[in-house]
């Protein structure tokens, strides 16, 4: 048999070179001024096309702030108004100044009015250089003192004038003579004759004004009415004062307990310098019984012992 010759392939024709196409020059952007080119559509294809531009409009200036929704004459009216309310706040001002002032700083009604002296409290300094101009009296000078000499010490009550809560109404004793009960009585150096009020006296005062600064040593009063008419103890039928207090310038307070009994009692104080003399009325009995009850309050006598200052 004869042997197969097989022959080698052949192979494949190359493909056609196909040259690279030719590079396209580099494309020109239209100049910025230009406006893009209009669409064209085929129901308007021969319609020229209407090109809106935005209106350019210049920056505002870099020291003025443009005012939001408002005309252009509107910040000339918000700066009228702005002015005008701090015209108005300065006048309210200069207005409430000058009403601080005219109160703060008063007017000629009180110019002259002592009332209007603020008066400086016990605990407050004093220039001594001006004791002389703001007490003439000397009140300054008033509490406890030293003891003056014997021989100068006297009863003051003589020189004193006093006031009262109230008076009685005149009367008449059993034998048809007249009788009042004047404040004098009180010093008067009757013990039968008395000034009188109506009523309890309890919580009333007696002011016993002695003319002049006085170094006051000793005080004392005769608690009741010390009369007796043809057997009758007008001391027993009014009411008799059980307690008092002694009160002077400065403030010092001195308490006396009175018994019942018709004669003067006194007690000694320390030296006090004063010019008025308080007398209050602590604690009063009830009026006496039988026919020569009278609901009245009396001081048949008042005494003060002391020395008067030159």
């Amino acid at each position: 048999m004869a042997p197969t010759i097989v022959a080698p392939p052949y192979p494949s024709p190359a493909p056609p070179v196909t040259p690279p196409p030719a590079a396209r020059p580099p494309a020109t952007p239209p100049p910025a001024s230009a406006a893009p080119p209009a669409a064209r559509y085929p129901l308007f294809a021969d319609a020229e096309p209407t090109v809106i531009r935005p209106v350019d409009r210049p920056p505002p200036p870099l020291h003025q702030q443009p005012v939001p929704g408002g005309a252009s004459g509107g910040g000339d009216r918000g700066g009228r108004t702005w002015l005008a309310w701090v015209a108005a706040l300065v006048a309210v001002a200069l207005i409430a100044g000058l009403g601080a002032v005219l109160l703060l700083g008063g007017g000629d009604d009180t110019a002259d009015d002592p009332s209007s002296v603020d008066a400086p409290g016990r605990g407050d300094a004093q220039d001594d250089d001006n004791d002389d101009t703001d007490d003439p009296d000397g009140a300054d000078d008033a509490g406890p003192a030293a003891a003056p000499d014997p021989d100068d010490v006297l009863d003051v009550t003589s020189n004193v004038r006093a006031s009262v809560p109230a008076v009685g109404a005149p009367s008449a004793d059993l034998a048809g003579q007249p009788v009042t009960f004047v404040a004098a009585n009180m010093w008067d150096g009757d013990p039968a004759t008395a000034w009188r009020m109506p009523g309890s006296g309890a919580g009333e005062t007696v002011v016993l004004e002695l003319g002049q600064d006085t170094v006051i040593t000793e005080v004392g009063l005769i608690n009741g009415y010390a009369k007796t008419d043809q057997g009758t103890n007008w001391y027993r039928g009014n009411r008799r004062i059980q307690e008092v207090v002694w009160e002077f310038d400065d403030g010092t307070r001195v308490t006396q307990d009175l018994r019942d009994q018709r004669e003067l009692q006194t007690i000694a104080i320390d030296p006090i310098r004063t010019g008025t003399v308080r007398l209050h009325l602590a604690r009063v009995s009830k009026p006496g019984g039988g026919p020569a009850r009278r609901d009245n309050t009396a001081i048949s006598e008042v005494r003060l012992l002391g020395a008067p200052v030159d």
